[in-house]
């Protein structure tokens, strides 16, 4: 094929891509991350002023993760039997509900567990359903500048989301109503497109990906699980080695800054390079600027440099993750696929706070680091082992 066919046919390609579909889904999934970096803090805020222990809020958003691993496995038959609009907008409607009836609850925080499970339910399967959209629309050939966009539409959500909070403050039923109407307003962009089809025949459970490819799989887990980690534990970190809860607060903001930034040019190097060799290059790097963390905790600068560059390497085993899915699953694989990546993340998310409250436990602050490099390091060694016998 010569050079001038070639440029037609990626012109012919890109002009038959649905880009309104596309635009709509990541505006969509924008607008839910905006209703998520609200909701979370107004949650542990109100917990908290009703009189709740650190291990009961703990617990209490936990639910989320513990109702993505509970339901996921059921997601993707139920999208083949419904198809993927209607699935979004069931879930959304899933949200709202239990989200309104928390204030009802009040203190009574009994009340708060099933609400929040029922809450999370419609987030996970929401979240499933997007991936599997964007994946299902986007050609192997862009799919790594449009996974990078659709991370950094979704974090930039995440990130004005607590702003909402400045407008509605944290007590009555308007943060509620706000977050509601976020919610719900995510819907309105998929109204006026049409969704990729997901074949109506049940396919593959989401264990047999995962039981295939444990490396691929183990991507979402291990940014999830550093996530989880660094959210509740840096912080901590920042008043132990005498910076403050300013430092530590700020060094959060730097770490998912670096995320939401990183997103777009590693899903563009996916788009050129195989994408399996980026996840492992990722956890390579991610791994040693761990190490490097003890050594420059004590510079502010330094410091925040080390958790920009960590947080993009970290973020990048998701996206490079993603587009490895996309890839290599079509169709109802696809969606059992991108569904087990999701509960993978759940899975993550559960094991990371545990594993470095016990690793901090057994030795000291600086232990946390050092046994993230140690689990980032084990995963680049198996990830590099399955780029020589996978095609990315």
């Amino acid at each position: 094929m010569t050079a001038d066919n070639l440029r037609s046919r990626t012109r012919e390609e890109a002009e038959r891509l649905p880009w309104l579909s596309l635009a709509a889904s990541i505006m969509a999934i924008s607008v839910v991350g905006a209703g998520f970096g609200h909701s979370l803090p107004l949650f542990s805020f109100l917990l908290e002023s009703y009189g709740a222990s650190d291990v009961t809020i703990g617990l209490n958003t936990a639910f989320a993760a513990i109702s993505a691993l509970i339901c996921a496995p059921y997601y993707p038959r139920v999208i083949a039997k419904i198809g993927l609009k209607l699935f979004i907008f069931i879930c959304l409607t899933i949200m709202v509900v239990p989200y309104l009836l928390v204030f009802l609850a009040g203190d009574n925080i009994i009340w708060w567990y099933p609400l929040r499970f029922i809450f999370s339910v419609g987030g996970a399967g929401l979240f499933a359903a997007s991936e599997i959209w964007v994946n299902g629309i986007a050609p192997d050939r862009l799919r790594g500048k449009i996974i990078g966009v659709y991370g950094t539409c979704l974090a930039l959500g995440f990130a004005l989301g607590p702003l909402l909070l400045n407008l509605t403050g944290y007590e009555g039923l308007l943060p509620f109503v706000a977050g509601a109407a976020v919610f719900s307003s995510a819907a309105l962009p998929l109204f006026f497109v049409g969704a990729p089809k997901v074949a109506d025949e049940h396919g593959p459970g989401i264990f047999k990906p995962i039981a295939k490819d444990p490396v691929l799989f183990a991507a979402p887990a291990m940014f999830a699980a550093v996530e989880s980690a660094m959210l509740i534990f840096l912080p901590v970190l920042a008043l132990e080695i005498g910076h403050g809860a300013g430092v530590g607060a700020q060094a959060l903001t730097v770490y998912g800054f670096g995320i939401l930034v990183a997103q777009i040019p590693i899903g563009q190097l996916a788009d050129h390079v195989a994408p399996r060799r980026v996840v492992a290059w990722c956890a390579v790097l991610g791994a040693g600027l761990a190490l490097l963390v003890p050594v420059v905790q004590s510079d502010v600068i330094a410091l925040y440099t080390v958790l920009f560059v960590w947080g993009g390497m970290v973020g990048g085993l998701y996206t490079a993750g993603l587009v490895v899915i996309g890839n290599t699953y079509k169709g109802t694989a696809l969606a059992a696929a991108n569904t087990a990546f999701v509960f993978a993340y759940a899975a993550g998310a559960i094991a990371g706070p545990l594993f470095a409250g016990g690793i901090r436990q057994g030795f000291g602050p600086q232990g946390l680091a050092i046994g993230i490099a140690m689990a980032l390091g084990a995963y680049a060694w198996a990830a590099r082992r399955s780029v020589t016998s996978s095609a990315g």
